[in-house]
């Protein structure tokens, strides 16, 4: 199967840091602007609990995370020993940002240290309001609309695949105990592969499940042609593979592997 591997977030910053380009940059900044999510510590027990910031050159910087295991190690190790009192954490849809990034620069911030640790980066707060309005993804999405439609009934699900069939890429998640196949999760009871339409979904769930992030750099996104990826589909099925799952989450969408095949026939 002709594929390219992604990199992963820790490799996206250190790349940056190793060449700050603007290329290096706005990839990296892609990459964490298309996530579900970022985390953040709040401290204390009332209705309006300060975040966790960190003094850099007398500035206060925010400290996010990408993933709530990454937050969460913070919260349970080097920090615990920094904070007096209770703290969480705390999870910010990307959808927020347009919101919770002028609050920010109305406390005081001046800007956001993503990932505390080994793997870590720094932008300002200007920086980061740039690449919200030019990376944050659209909540709809390019396949969310039609799968609303066809469960209501107003487009047929071969309208779907057309597109899926049509679409230039997809996008696997490799399976962290070997790295060559795709991850494949049991769901309805049978085993199915998982299977993203874009690289900003694929990456969102690998970072959501732990998969990429804490304790590895090895790239885990995967991107084929839709042509190799069918051949593959096949071998999976003959591996005793039953299904696909596209777009794992609210807007997902499953096809048995042999619909599927016929699908693309």
């Amino acid at each position: 199967m002709v594929r390219h591997v992604r990199r992963t977030i820790n490799q996206l910053i250190q790349e940056y840091e190793d060449m700050p380009t603007r290329h290096s940059r706005d990839a990296l900044l892609k990459a964490i602007f298309n996530l579900n999510a970022w985390y953040c510590i709040e401290l204390g027990n009332a209705e309006d609990r300060p975040f966790c910031i960190a003094w850099e050159d007398g500035d206060p910087v925010l400290l996010v995370f990408t993933d709530a295991r990454r937050a969460d190690r913070a919260l349970n190790t080097w920090l615990e020993d920094h904070v007096d009192t209770c703290s969480s954490v705390r999870r910010i849809g990307v959808a927020e940002l347009d919101a919770f990034l002028p609050e920010l620069d109305g406390w005081g911030i001046r800007a956001i240290r993503f990932n505390h640790g080994p793997w870590s980066v720094r932008f300002d707060l200007e920086q980061a309001s740039d690449a919200a309005r030019a990376y944050a993804p659209d909540d709809i999405g390019s396949f969310g609309r039609p799968v609303a439609q066809a469960t209501r009934g107003s487009i047929s699900q071969s309208d779907i695949w057309s597109r899926v069939l049509g679409l230039g890429s997809w996008y696997f998640v490799s399976d962290v105990a070997d790295n060559d196949d795709p991850l494949i999760w049991i769901m309805h009871d049978e085993p199915c592969v998982l299977v993203f339409t874009d690289e900003r979904r694929a990456r969102a769930y690998a970072v959501e499940q732990g998969l990429e992030g804490c304790t590895t750099d090895v790239g885990r996104l995967i991107e084929v042609d839709p042509e190799s990826a069918m051949r593959y589909m096949e071998e999976l099925a003959r591996r005793g593979v039953s299904g696909a799952m596209f777009n794992h989450g609210p807007d997902g969408f499953y096809a048995s592997l042999g619909s599927l095949c016929r699908q693309a026939a």
